[in-house]
């Protein structure tokens, strides 16, 4: 009977909002449309963001050193995520991770090595100091620019960082459905599966030596994040259990293979199940995308001096139990997320070849890559093939 009389009144309760024209929220509430995001189909494969001409995508790069095509690197970053945006690459320095610190040791060292090779950076600017500079001109890109995402890769996430913590308390912010946030290698990742180097090993409020960077204090942000990490990157993804040497030996070679390549992935390199979206307490929600590399990091460089693959399946099993060991996230191997994916995985060399073909030249393997770029930096910018 009570089921009966609570059926009744949802009825006449239905009845009456149509009938004095209050919205029903079932059935005429307009849903209000989401940003384009990432995400994963009803099929459970990953897909990227829809394509969206109107939108722009507000990238910013990492450190800016040199032999590496940095303004390919930023018009490249996340393209196959968010595809068909319109791209604004936000100016800011960059500052290499010595910042000062050798001028401070060696006073004048500064000058004298930009006189060796220009753009070497022995004296900063800091990465705190970039950030300062990099988080107005972000926010003055996104107000003035219309709908988007911001976009940044390792030191970059560090100012989208700034810009959402600005943003947060601010009355006059863009809309949540105008704007979102995207990190490739961010310095202070903290996601369902690892934690970031900085964040575990120095407290919030304290400055990173070197860096000249204060470690922020996590905020609730309005805005949805996507956030992604190269599996075993000493940068986003440090091991918990850093006595394990197996796990800080791989992490330190997954700087090198995956730290950058990672804003090159494309969807079909995760599987799903290291896909995850948490919700904060304003309503916006996080999705971290958790991708794996080909092989473990300690074991790619082989696969690039041409050790055949059965051999390098055969080196990942001995391995990756050591290494995993040194990350609480595979304790339970039923949630455990898969950090070594032979088919499906990334190859950092070949994700991060067209940025550096289309602008130096040279061939597609990693030693080609490397020599092209040593050449253009010692010839002032002049590519393998003789181009400028």
């Amino acid at each position: 009977m009570k089921d009966l009389l609570a059926g009744a009144a949802l009825l006449v309760v239905a009845s009456m909002t149509g009938c004095f024209g209050i919205p029903s929220a079932v059935a005429d509430d307009p849903q209000v449309p989401g940003p384009p995001i990432p995400g994963i189909s009803a099929s459970g494969i990953p897909m990227a963001a829809p394509v969206s001409p109107d939108r722009t995508a507000y990238a910013l790069g990492g450190a800016h050193v040199l032999g590496i095509p940095y303004d390919e690197y930023i018009r490249m970053t996340g393209k196959d995520w968010f595809p068909g945006m319109k791209r604004a690459n936000i100016w800011y320095p960059a500052g290499q991770i010595q910042g000062h610190t050798l001028e401070r040791f060696f006073p004048g060292i500064g000058p004298v090595g930009e006189k060796i090779l220009p753009g070497l950076g022995l004296d900063g600017p800091s990465i705190g100091q970039s950030v300062d500079i990099g988080e107005p001109n972000l926010e003055n890109a996104i107000r003035n620019g219309g709908p988007g995402t911001a976009m940044g890769l390792s030191e970059g996430a560090l100012v989208l960082n700034a810009v959402k913590s600005a943003l947060a308390t601010d009355p006059t912010a863009p809309a949540p459905d105008t704007l979102t946030f995207a990190t490739f290698g961010d310095p202070i990742a903290k996601s369902p599966f690892s934690e970031s180097f900085l964040t575990q090993n120095f407290p919030v409020g304290s400055v990173v030596p070197f860096m000249d960077y204060p470690i922020p204090a996590p905020v609730e942000s309005q805005y949805h994040t996507d956030q992604f990490i190269s599996a075993y990157d000493s940068i986003a993804d440090w091991p918990d259990r850093p006595d394990n040497l197996f796990a800080v030996a791989n992490a330190i070679a997954g700087l090198a293979t995956g730290h950058t390549a990672i804003a090159f992935t494309n969807p079909s390199m995760i599987p799903a199940r290291n896909i995850v979206t948490e919700v904060n307490s304003k309503g916006a929600t996080t999705t971290t995308y958790f991708i794996p590399e080909q092989h473990l990091p300690l074991v790619l460089g082989f696969k690039y001096l041409g050790v055949p693959e059965e051999t390098l399946n055969r080196l990942d099993a001995i391995l990756q139990p050591r290494v995993d060991a040194g990350y609480s996230r595979n304790d339970d191997p039923a949630t455990a997320p898969i950090s070594v994916d032979p088919v499906h995985g990334f190859d950092p060399a070949k994700v991060t070849a067209p940025a550096n073909q289309a602008t130096f030249g040279g061939g597609a393997d990693p030693l080609s890559q490397i020599t092209s770029g040593a050449l253009a930096v010692l010839g002032n910018g002049t590519r393998a093939d003789g181009a400028h």
